[in-house]
């Protein structure tokens, strides 16, 4: 089967959310049976080469008995847009209307058009969309032309080249716009009336990440233009679409009044998703197995970006702690799975949207970058692209490339960090002039079967650096003087913990990715009980004064998280950390200095009631506050006012058009001390004030409130289906439910394992197993 183009033409009845397809496939059959995928659509008739012919229609497949051909496949079909989910061809609402938008990722292109949605099939698209005059639409290529019919106008868009179905995109409504066109591509930014002043600075960054693109890969950014689509109501956080990138509103749209995380997310997304133009869109997997190539380097290559564009930034300390640690604590549950994975069905497929394919993959090829050298491993990326574009690849493929490119087998080594699941744990032991290196698959259970990696070990020793291929259980290396100073693993590159037997790291020149290394290596190894409290306790007392910006964030992150498992024993030393540092970072006036100011700001209210009396009379003056500093305030109003600050929160979050001011009241919300108010907060979301693209964020959220763990639980028991029905189609709430139950089960682990053990949900299967898994560690410290 080899299929060449679509040329589809609908018409569009958008107040009654239906429409009328008509679509031409050519393509070159050589078989009888024509199997083309579609779920949801009512098939009218079927002809071959004009010729009208018998087909048979299941829940999802269309069945043509068609014998070989060359030429046109004729489909004349009906569709509706969903009210309900968010995946397919669904109405994104907003407060004065809505918009028609898609969402294809991984096989939802069938619930749009009768197709063969798969990756591997590429093909051209000719769109011709039939609308109410009133309406604009998007497409991922250029207009044509506008043309009359009736009451109606025809728009025509240019024919894209060579794609996989899920790349697809149509958006329809009354949406406003802004560009540059200024140089090749031209840059639109496109949303929902009243909005668009937000939309520059994301247009003004992907000018400078498509400058960076174009440089890096050697290859010009493909299509005429690139339009970056605010949706109201998402799922996701953003998707690829070839010309016409989709985001959340959240992760779009920003100005300088906007916080610094704000600006930080908007930068990371758009710099993730045009890396897919390239990486993914140009290049596609050839099957779902291989989805880590686009996530993994759209990741890494995000993080490049941003930190060469600005270098004030840290972006890679943004990487380490918001990428590195998640995937390497899913990759210490038995759960996981390997970077490459087999996928047969569509749930499969949905769960491997996870940190597995984005952190892991990204944090490898960060250590392969910093195995072979930069210039070596971008040079192999360059041939990889140019090899493989408009076509499909896997990920030996992109492996090979380096090899070629360095002259030593990196798939070698690279097959065990792509085909085996899990990481080592490397003890290190000092004896006189000698090392000792003893690696062991780490895991927070020991539920895992043992096994051994291929590890390019970096070390500094005495202050002299040097690497080492580690193939073995056991190696000794052997030094010509006395062992005085050691550090293993350096920068963090490699994707492994180092436990010592020593203090001797401590000698050692460290840089802010080596302490972060050593704080979050503990941090793990307190959850898998590798060491006692007492010695993570001393190990961390040496960060409590450091001034970094990484540092300080990893353990304000650890200490919140024993804050919540428990906050009769653990806020004492938590509200310690975090009190000394609001006076280091108080006046620091840079990105990552208001950024660290304002976590801090924020949970320090949360768990310190003397703190937030203080800081919640700034609320008066809230309209007027710097927004790196309110989200501290409006949870110190809530902590401090509960019942009486809840009607003015409650309006405010409901009168804000902006995502970006309206989370800010819900996660102070969520924080009350009273449960019976988180409850009533949780009520929103089934009034609809929640977004629905928002409802696992919020459950997550309040799972932090450690005041309001059986409410949360309550809450998800009673409306499950509700949540479900919402995210049908994606794997999104089973990933959330990894994060939530850890949280909301201490205390309750019998009641938690029980529920969500018969719940039945395939396409959450692995989220809540893993969830399982992780409270079993957070209860040994509750």
């Amino acid at each position: 089967m080899k299929v060449n183009r679509y040329e589809i033409f609908l018409d569009f009845d958008f107040r009654n959310g239906t429409y009328k397809g008509n679509e031409k496939i050519n393509l070159e059959n050589d078989g009888d049976l024509i199997s083309l995928d579609a779920v949801g659509l009512k098939v009218i008739r079927v002809k071959v080469n004009g010729n009208e012919t018998e087909f048979s229609q299941t829940e999802d497949k269309i069945l043509i008995k068609s014998g070989s051909f060359t030429g046109d496949l004729e489909v004349d079909f009906e569709g509706r847009v969903s009210e309900r989910k968010l995946v397919g061809i669904y109405k994104a609402s907003y407060k004065d209307g809505y918009i028609i938008t898609t969402q294809f990722e991984a096989t939802h292109a069938r619930d749009f058009i009768p197709c063969f949605d798969h990756p591997a099939l590429k093909a051209r698209f000719k769109l011709f969309v039939k609308v109410d005059k009133d309406l604009k639409v998007i497409s991922n290529m250029p207009i044509i032309s506008v043309k009359d019919e009736g009451d109606k106008v025809v728009y025509e868009f240019e024919e894209t080249p060579k794609m996989s179905t899920y790349l697809l995109y149509l958006g329809i409504g009354n949406f406003e716009e802004i560009s540059d066109q200024t140089k090749k591509p031209t840059i639109i930014v496109a949303t929902v009336p009243g909005k668009i002043q937000k939309g520059k600075f994301a247009m003004d960054i992907a000018r400078k990440v498509i400058d960076f693109y174009e440089q890096y890969f050697e290859i010009p950014y493909q299509l005429p233009k690139v339009h970056l689509i605010a949706v109201p109501e998402f799922a996701y956080g953003a998707m690829e679409n070839w010309g016409a990138i989709t985001f959340r509103e959240s992760a779009l749209l920003a100005d300088d009044s906007s916080s610094v995380y704000q600006r930080f997310r908007v930068a990371e997304v758009v710099a993730h998703e045009l890396a897919h133009q390239w990486f993914g869109n140009l290049v596609t997997l050839k099957w779902w197995d291989d989805l880590w190539l686009n996530e993994s380097f759209a990741t890494f290559m995000s993080h490049k970006a941003i930190s060469s564009i600005y270098p004030s930034w840290d972006f890679w300390g943004y990487f380490v702690l918001n990428q590195t640690a998640k995937a390497f604590e899913k990759d210490s549950l038995s759960t996981t799975h390997p970077i490459e994975a087999k996928v047969t069905n569509v749930n499969e497929i949905e769960q491997l949207f996870d940190d597995i394919s984005y952190g892991k993959g990204a944090s490898v090829l960060r250590m392969v970058e910093g195995f072979v050298g930069f210039d070596v491993f971008r040079r192999g990326v360059v041939n990889y692209l140019k090899r493989f574009s408009f076509s499909n690849a896997q990920g030996s493929d992109f492996w090979n490339s380096i090899s070629e490119v360095s002259g030593s087998n990196v798939s070698d080594i690279m097959e065990d960090w792509i085909t085996k699941p899990g990481y080592p744990m490397v003890k290190v032991r000092v004896s006189g002039r000698s090392i000792t290196l003893e690696q062991e698959r780490f895991s927070l259970l020991d539920n895992v079967e043992n096994l051994t990696y291929k590890i390019p070990i970096t070390l500094e020793v005495n202050g002299k650096f040097l690497t080492h291929l580690m193939s073995k259980e056991r190696e000794t290396i052997e030094f010509e003087s006395e062992i005085k100073s050691l550090k293993v693993n350096v920068n963090k590159t490699g994707f492994y913990r180092v436990l010592y037997d020593t203090d001797l790291v401590f000698n050692a020149k460290l840089s802010e990715l080596d302490k972060w290394g050593i704080i979050n290596d503990y941090w793990a190894f307190l959850l898998a009980s590798k060491i006692s409290y007492t010695e993570y306790e001393r190990i961390i007392s040496r960060f409590f004064n450091d001034k970094s910006f990484l540092t300080v964030n990893e353990l304000s992150n650890q200490l919140f998280t024993l804050y919540a498992i428990n906050p009769d024993k653990y806020q004492g030393i938590s509200k310690e950390f975090h009190r000394i540092q609001l006076r280091e970072w108080r006046n620091d006036k840079s990105e990552v200095g208001r950024l660290t100011y304002s976590n801090i700001l924020h949970r320090l209210a949360v768990m310190d009631e003397d703190f937030s009396l203080g800081l919640s009379e700034m609320f008066k003056f809230y309209d007027s506050l710097d927004s790196d500093i309110k989200q501290g305030v409006a949870t110190a109003y809530a902590v401090i006012y509960e019942e009486s600050s809840l009607d003015d929160l409650l309006q405010r979050f409901r009168k804000e058009s902006f995502d970006e001011e309206r989370l800010r009241y819900l996660t102070a919300m969520l924080f009350f001390r009273k449960p019976y108010l988180v409850g009533n907060t949780l009520s929103l979301i089934l009034s609809g004030d929640v977004k629905k693209q928002d409802i696992p964020y919020t459950l997550a959220t309040a799972a932090y409130n450690p005041y309001a763990k059986a409410v949360v639980f309550n809450w998800i028991k009673t409306h499950i289906n509700f949540i479900r029905e919402a995210y049908k189609g994606t794997g999104i709430l089973g990933r959330r439910l990894a994060e939530i139950i850890p949280l909301i089960g201490i205390g309750m682990e019998r009641e938690i394992e029980e529920f969500f053990t018969k719940l039945d949900m395939p396409e959450g299967v692995i989220g809540i197993k893993s969830g399982l898994e992780l409270l079993k560690a957070y209860s040994k410290l509750k």
